[in-house]
């Protein structure tokens, strides 16, 4: 058998005993005598075990034990004094007391150390790696609510008002009490019912201006932080868009935000109020009696540790339970997945008994948690319940010796009822507000990402040729970055020339686009506008003189016109209407009910497709770009398709990239490019034909 390990004991026995020596010389003599001193030399005794302790390594052995050990006597007599009303009488000091003093100490601390180790979850807690995240988000949040500190201000000065108004309700009461029990006074009955009921008014208004206040600082948290999040949303580049889901992004702009406007008011607004009652309680409580004050705040530390204690083993419980549960199910699964080969090898008992197994530690651990939350319950009502016991034992003996009225007993009774809720709600409310401020931390992501984009150029030419040229152009999306969708692509488009692209899908048509409109990178290689990278010019700028109408065309509620001149400061209605002509639309345009302040339904739902994509290359007209770039785009014009093109092609002045599979589009192109797994394979120099066969493009270009 092995003994058990005695050093430990052995050296915290020895220093303690040598404190107490220090105790009896120089040192104790300058203490206080009295409660005072007593608790001094607890102070001191356990300053200097933690001290030792920890320089020789063995707090974690002695730590939990080392307050009870050191403060069990003076607490104890300090109760004593205060239930038997003996304040004055000189308690034992430990340095000059009897072996069965400290003999009692060293019993209690190793029993408490015992209990501890008994109903503490096997091995030492680490600390949780997301509290120091959690207060990091909670601090950021608390930054968020800057702006509305005036607000803030007034709703705490009103909740102050309200507390303080239900804070001297109980004491009036209890002038009232005093009143009817002594020598009737009218005058002093009715100045106590009304300064009962004017403070009783005063709170119930105070309290409605500080949840209003609350209110308002909420909804104005929550369009704050909605509005950075979109706006960081739509700053983001796209390949952030195809790694993130839609209904995500959805759920963070509505039900996380919303979380984070509730969460500083509301726990700003229960913590505050608990924390100013309880701070407010007491200091009425003191001014009724001391002692009883002293008295009530013995069952505090001792509530605190069973919370704490109980949290920590219910939380562990809880893991296993779950755990046990999830056993059971993969028991079933298996079983009832598994039936052919179960019946086939005669397990069906076997399995049978291994489910009965599972279901039986269920069982033990459902008991276990039942069973300590009912001893946790009756130990939460009996403490209280002692301390009130011991309460009207010392206000007895106090009303007895005439320092105290019977009015003044029942409001401090009333005072110390409330003053517990206060201290529950602050021990929930803190831990609830350090955990569930998660929640935010998804946001807070999307707030701080910087997109994967080099920053906006300043170039903004007064003029723009429109001259494009790719210059070996290799691309790779970021969320397929082994998978190049271009590989080493080189052309050029001139101003005043049609030139289709074309090719099988998934070959890159759309891809040049992109990178046409700056809204990817190329991975090698430039492209240039007008002999400038098109990273160098302003965002804006640049998206003026480059226009595109994609294959499936993306309107947004509200009239033709607001969709025509989507994006821009100040259009007149004669651009509209001009822009509308030369995409062929004002036909159907004209013929609508209101005419271009018709109402297009949410995401145009009330036209056809053939005439959003109409308005789409109207909306690409309006801005008068000098390329325009139509991605699968034509079929909007039906037959009219080459009479556009003609006329886009007669100014002279316009690069067009028809990206389409139609024979029109391609026939009246003065270049064809082909497009075939990344790769540019053919260019047909005119829409004629004429001249050599299609042949590789590095030798088109070098001629």
């Amino acid at each position: 058998m092995r003994l058990p390990n005695l050093r430990p004991w052995a050296s915290l026995l020895l220093l303690d005993l040598a404190l107490l020596w220090l105790l009896r010389g120089t040192l104790g003599a300058l203490l206080p005598p009295g409660l005072p001193g007593l608790w001094l030399e607890g102070t001191l005794r356990l300053g200097g075990l933690w001290g030792l302790l920890r320089l020789g390594g063995l707090l974690g052995f002695g730590g939990a034990s080392l307050p009870l050990l050191c403060l069990a006597t003076p607490l104890f007599l300090s109760l004593r004094a205060l239930v038997g009303g003996t304040l004055s009488a000189p308690p034992v000091r430990l340095a000059w007391a009897s072996w069965s003093w400290l003999l009692a100490g060293y019993a209690a601390a190793g029993l408490g150390w015992a209990v501890w180790a008994v109903l503490s979850p096997s091995g030492t807690p680490e600390r949780e790696p997301g509290q120091e995240k959690n207060r990091t988000l909670m601090w950021r949040l608390l930054q968020l609510s800057r702006p509305d500190l005036p607000w803030l201000l007034c709703a705490f000065f009103f909740l102050a008002a309200a507390v303080w108004g239900e804070t001297l309700i109980p004491h009036y009461f209890g002038r009232v009490i005093d009143i009817l029990g002594g020598d009737f006074d009218p005058d002093a009955f009715v100045s106590a019912i009304v300064l009962m009921c004017l403070f009783s008014v005063g709170s119930c208004l105070s309290g409605g201006c500080r949840g209003g206040s609350f209110t308002l600082v909420k909804s104005r948290i929550h369009q704050r932080v909605r509005q950075k999040l979109f706006s960081s949303l739509l700053r983001q580049d796209l390949g952030f868009f195809q790694e993130v889901k839609t209904g995500e992004l959805h759920s963070r702009l509505n039900s996380d935000t919303s979380f984070m406007s509730n969460w500083l008011p509301l726990n700003a607004n229960i913590i505050l109020r608990s924390l100013v009652k309880v701070l407010g309680l007491y200091v009425f409580m003191f001014s009724v009696s001391p002692r009883l004050t002293l008295l009530s705040l013995f069952d505090l530390p001792v509530m605190l540790a069973a919370e704490k204690l109980y949290n920590t083993r219910r939380q562990a419980l809880l893991l296993e339970i779950q755990d046990t549960v999830a056993k059971a199910g993969q028991v079933v699964r298996e079983a009832v997945g598994g039936l052919q080969t179960v019946r086939s090898f005669g397990a069906e008992e076997q399995e049978v008994h291994r489910y009965r197994e599972v279901l039986e530690r269920c069982r033990q651990l459902w008991w276990r948690r039942d069973l300590e939350h009912g001893l946790y319950d009756l130990f939460h009502k009996l403490l209280p319940l002692g301390v009130k016991v011991m309460i009207l034992s010392c206000g007895r003996q106090q009303i007895l010796a005439g320092e105290l009225t019977n009015g003044s007993l029942l409001s401090f009774l009333l005072y110390q009822v409330d003053v517990w809720h206060h201290v529950c709600s602050l021990m929930y409310m803190y831990g609830d507000m350090i955990s569930n401020v998660g929640a935010a931390e998804k946001v807070f992501c999307y707030l701080d990402r910087k997109p994967r984009m080099p920053q906006s150029g300043t170039l903004a030419p007064a003029t723009m040729r429109g001259l494009v040229e790719f210059r070996d152009v290799t691309f790779a999306y970021p969320s397929r970055p082994d998978q190049p969708v271009l590989k080493g692509v080189t052309f050029t488009l001139h101003p005043g020339k049609v030139t289709a692209l074309v090719g099988p899908n998934g070959s890159g048509k759309s891809t040049v686009a992109a990178l046409l409109q700056n809204l990817y990178q190329p991975t090698e290689g430039q492209v240039l506008l007008d002999g400038k990278p098109v990273s160098e010019y302003e965002h804006h700028y640049l998206h003026r003189q480059v226009s595109v109408v994609a294959q499936e065309p993306v309107l947004f509620s509200g009239s033709v016109r607001d969709n025509i001149a989507y994006g821009l400061q100040s259009c007149e209605d004669d651009k509209v209407v001009a822009a509308a002509q030369e995409a062929l639309a004002y036909d159907f345009i004209k013929e609508m009910p209101d005419g271009i302040q018709t109402v297009v339904g949410e995401k145009g739902s009330q036209l056809a497709v053939g005439l959003k994509q109409r308005l789409a290359i109207a909306r690409a007209l309006v801005r008068d770009p000098r390329i325009l770039i139509l991605d699968e785009a034509t079929s909007a014009l039906d037959v009219h398709c080459e009479q556009a093109l003609q006329a886009w092609k007669s100014r002279g002045d316009r690069t067009v990239l028809v990206i389409a599979h139609r024979d029109h589009a391609v026939q009246i192109a003065d270049q064809k490019l082909e497009l075939q797994q990344g790769q540019l394979v053919d260019l047909i120099p005119n829409r004629e034909g004429s001249g050599p066969p299609t042949s590789p493009v590095a030798s088109q270009l070098e001629g």
